[in-house]
């Protein structure tokens, strides 16, 4: 594959002024829990999205996606949200970020260039973000005695992401792609605004990617519609007299006495209460390589995501069981799996001993007999995070 250098020389007859390479990501534990301040554990892996960039003449944007050969024309003038410009949208809610930040953005010849599996939720809306973000924040500070800091960097993607984009901050996947360590899980504290690692055994350990191919076409309305009963659920114990200061102090005590709630609220609540606990535990253990325990907290959270949260399918159950059958309580192991991201699709991560992964893609043949799709997988190492190049 030709570097990100290459492919912005050819398609623009020029070298790029400032260019950066951004990892993939997934999620572990806590995805669905930053709306009540609940932390993530994430790891970003070795699949890279690389933006590179160069001034114009004029003052608009010309965007090639080396990947897929897609070319955008962008007016500085239109700087605005349309649905049919779909990932072009991500790169715009970055600029016009810059833009009311104050920045002097020129026009901009933009490439792009992705290892990341496309449509998977594995990233690579927000690596294209932070990308264009990094790139543009070296092209503007060239001369420049100082830079802004990462913090302000933080600030503008996630603006780009609630103000232009209408969508949640997305804290953990921008924390991912700015401060993974290689090797190691990172913990995102949402109420800090701070990070913390836990070493991942890649050495004897192997961490597999299967993307279930099934179509999430309300994945994102479901996911909010959850969020929003949780959140319900939160407003009406609010309504008592011994009402928590947040949703994090909420205790599963007071969902069960609460009258008037709908059992399937209630369930929802509870799964975001549990699992907010979860991660710090996982990162504990993690660190103290009981892995065995760490494994049964992880199959407790997909247990959770499939019966009480209700996001998950049986495609995706299908995989985490098929990967659990490598799993004896005779010898305890590092084998767990569950699905990340927004659910009803996409993708589930298993993490077991290196030497069974050829054994447990086998199984997986029986995948697409048995749901009609033919499933891809990807064994994937936990990388570090975005450099400029």
């Amino acid at each position: 594959m030709a570097s990100i250098g290459e492919c912005h020389e050819k398609e623009y007859g020029c070298r790029p002024d400032a260019a950066a390479s951004v990892p993939g990501r997934f999620h572990l534990l806590g995805e669905h829990t930053w709306f009540a301040g609940g932390n993530t554990l994430s790891m970003a892996t070795d699949f890279r999205l690389s933006v590179s960039i160069s001034s114009r003449q004029d003052s608009g944007f010309r965007i090639y996606f080396a990947t897929t050969g897609e070319r955008k024309k962008v007016s500085a003038s239109n700087l605005k949200y349309r649905r049919e410009d779909r990932w072009v949208n991500s790169l715009k809610a970055v600029i016009s970020a810059f833009l009311e930040h104050g920045e002097d953005v020129p026009g901009m010849n933009i490439a792009i260039q992705s290892e990341i599996p496309p449509n998977t939720g594995l990233g690579v809306p927000n690596a294209m973000k932070v990308g264009l973000a990094l790139a543009l924040r070296r092209f503007l500070s060239a001369g420049k005695r100082k830079k802004f800091s990462d913090r302000v960097l933080l600030s503008l993607v996630e603006r780009a992401n609630t103000h232009f984009l209408n969508i949640h901050p997305h804290r953990a996947d921008l924390f991912c792609a700015l401060y993974a360590k290689p090797g190691s899980c990172i913990k995102t504290d949402f109420r800090n605004h701070s990070c913390e690692y836990a070493a991942f055994p890649a050495d004897k350990y192997a961490v597999v990617l299967v993307d279930s191919r099934v179509p999430r076409i309300f994945a994102r309305e479901e996911l909010e519609l959850r969020i929003q009963e949780c959140i319900r659920a939160y407003e009406i114990v609010c309504g008592s007299q011994d009402a928590p200061a947040d949703f994090a102090s909420l205790e599963n005590n007071s969902l069960r006495e609460m009258p008037g709630l709908p059992e399937s609220v209630r369930r929802r609540a509870a799964f975001i209460l549990d699992e907010a606990g979860r991660v710090d535990r996982a990162l504990r253990l993690l660190k103290s390589k009981d892995y065995a325990a760490f494994s049964k907290l992880v199959t407790h959270s997909h247990e959770g995501l499939r019966d009480r949260f209700e996001i998950s399918c049986p495609e995706l159950d299908w995989i985490v069981k098929r990967a659990l059958e490598f799993s004896s309580p005779e010898n305890p192991d590092l084998v767990c799996a569950r699905m990340t991201g927004r659910g009803f699709g996409g993708c589930a991560y298993v993490i077991l001993p290196a030497a069974q992964v050829p054994a447990f893609a086998a199984r997986l043949e029986d995948y697409e007999r048995i749901f009609g799709f033919r499933p891809q997988h990807y064994r994937v190492q936990p990388s570090g995070a975005a450099v400029l190049l």
